[in-house]
């Protein structure tokens, strides 16, 4: 019988302790590296490619990555939300989102800016 109390002591703690969501963890590495990425990206590209070239392909690496970092940061805020106190990470996740968003802003910006200041002169 004491044995059983012990097991059930064991198993009530065990489960107490809350984990790091590692989707939002995942979330906070996009969003810091994500800009990083395409640095490698241009630095890993053909030498064929002409200066728009490595412009596109840095933009469209830095996007994926940010994208990813958005996505998994909304999805990691559901997942910390239900799961009633057995993840923890929300700083995480806050940290994922929120530079992701800003990456992707600058993005937009730096694509459309030009084009838009383009078209009006």
């Amino acid at each position: 019988m004491e044995n059983e109390e012990n097991i059930i002591e064991t198993k009530d703690s065990s489960q107490s302790k809350p984990r790091t969501s590692k989707l939002a963890i995942i979330s906070a590495a996009f969003g810091i590296l994500g800009p990083f990425s395409s640095g490698t990206m241009w630095i890993a590209s053909v030498n064929d490619f002409v200066i728009r070239g490595h412009f596109i392909m840095t933009l469209f690496s830095c996007g994926v990555a940010s994208i990813l970092g958005l996505v998994l940061g909304t999805k990691s805020f559901d997942q910390i939300k239900n799961s009633e106190g057995r993840l923890i990470g929300k700083e995480y996740a806050i940290i994922g989102t929120t530079t992701s968003a800003i990456w992707l802003f600058l993005i937009f910006v730096g694509i459309f800016l030009p084009v838009i200041y383009s078209v009006n002169s």
